[in-house]
């Protein structure tokens, strides 16, 4: 699990996500668009990863923001359930 500081020391959110989401597809896609930077992790390609993110929620898209704040889904709609 990532610390703070650890967070803080990226300056972008870390995005988890798996593969055949739509709302995963769907905030990539956005952010994408927006000119917005992040860290994508694929939690369907790393059990280590699967785990990470599973330590923050059991939805994804999970947005894990420098902040600390965590973020379940996309645009208020459920995504894929990880857990």
């Amino acid at each position: 699990m990532l610390t703070e500081e650890d967070n803080m020391m990226t300056a972008k959110p870390i995005v988890y996500t798996i593969r055949g989401c739509d709302a995963c597809v769907k905030l990539i896609k956005k952010w994408n668009t927006d000119g917005i930077q992040y860290e994508e992790r694929r939690a369907d390609l790393s059990q280590e990863i699967m785990n990470e993110a599973r330590n923050y929620g059991d939805i994804v898209p999970i947005i894990v923001y420098p902040d600390g704040r965590i973020e379940e889904g996309f645009e208020g709609k459920i995504g894929c359930y990880i857990g």
